[in-house]
């Protein structure tokens, strides 16, 4: 079975959101040759830029933090409460290097596993269509057109599904039945997709 993930596959993984158990067993599943993974090459850019503007925004608060707290220093009654808020800036800056190391991991792990597709000048091209036809962003029409271009390389045979928590967008009945035109099943979730796959080894 051939499974195509994108941006928020590689993002549940690397903030550990709800659904990271899920996505971790569809990886797992590749890693251990039981389905192909394939995903937009385009896709990997999303997460890292999801990443990066969270740390930014947590920067900027412990600077506002830190300042408030200085303020707060100059009144005694405050001292106890000061001394207990302190540690908050690190712990919040100690998150960011975290989720870090843990999307470079994640992206590692895919990369060793999963196809990348990448989007040519036909796929453009197809991708600014799709804009139109469908009402999708820019970088959801790529996505979707990378998938689309690679579908159309595989045999009708062969068993897909196009995982993506995106629902409000590629959960378009249009998407969905050019989808199945190509034997290619979308799941709008992880926990979802992962049943549709281990129901694809009975």
């Amino acid at each position: 079975m051939i499974v195509y993930i994108e941006s928020n596959f590689v993002l549940e993984l690397s903030l550990e959101q709800e659904e990271a158990q899920p996505a971790d067993a569809i990886l797992v599943l590749a890693e251990n040759g039981k389905i192909e993974l394939a995903f937009p090459a385009f896709a990997l850019s999303e997460p890292f830029a999801t990443v990066m503007h969270r740390e930014r925004e947590r920067r900027r608060l412990c600077s506002s933090f830190s300042q408030q707290l200085q303020q707060l220093q100059r009144s005694k009654p405050h001292e106890h409460v000061v001394s207990r808020l302190e540690p908050a800036p690190k712990l919040l800056l100690e998150i960011g290097k975290k989720e870090f190391d843990l999307l470079q991991s994640t992206v590692t792990r895919v990369l060793n596993v999963g196809k990348p597709i990448e989007t040519d000048r036909a796929g453009f091209q197809k991708a600014l269509l799709y804009q139109d036809r469908y009402g999708l962003s820019p970088q959801d029409s790529i996505i979707y057109s990378a998938v689309i271009a690679d579908l159309q390389r595989r045999t009708q045979e062969e068993a897909k599904c196009f995982i993506s928590r995106n629902w409000k967008d590629f959960g378009d009945p249009d998407i969905k039945s050019e989808l199945e035109s190509y034997n290619c099943a979308y799941l709008e979730d992880f926990a979802a997709g992962l049943r549709f796959i281990q129901n694809g080894f009975v």
